[in-house]
């Protein structure tokens, strides 16, 4: 009966585990609490905690064909050729580069 529960436990443990890290949280840190607290104070901790990642808005140039992953209101090369194009936010770069077959990072 105790190795029961101690199987139960361990599994549960192990679970938050990787939801954990399937949402970018520490997983190491949530399996140690889990581990040694208890899986309510892990699973605790993994839902107040925040996540440690920021997503990345990216602006594209249509006269140059540039993507910055940086917020900027003027392309900066078209302002060296003279030119004021103001860049456009996409969500993804990949949908842009789809459009015109080959793009260029800066």
């Amino acid at each position: 009966m105790v190795l029961l529960v101690v199987l139960i436990y361990l599994i549960v443990t192990i679970l938050l585990t990787l939801i954990g890290i399937g949402r970018q949280n520490e997983g190491l840190k949530i399996f140690l609490i889990s581990l040694l607290l208890t899986p309510l104070v892990g699973g605790g901790y993994m839902l107040f905690k925040k996540k440690n990642y920021k997503k990345i808005q990216f602006y594209y140039c249509s006269e140059c064909d540039y993507i910055f992953p940086v917020k900027i209101k003027h392309c900066p090369i078209c302002e060296e050729k003279g030119q004021k194009v103001k860049l456009v936010k996409y969500k993804s770069p990949f949908k842009v580069s789809e459009k015109i077959q080959t793009s260029s990072f800066a």
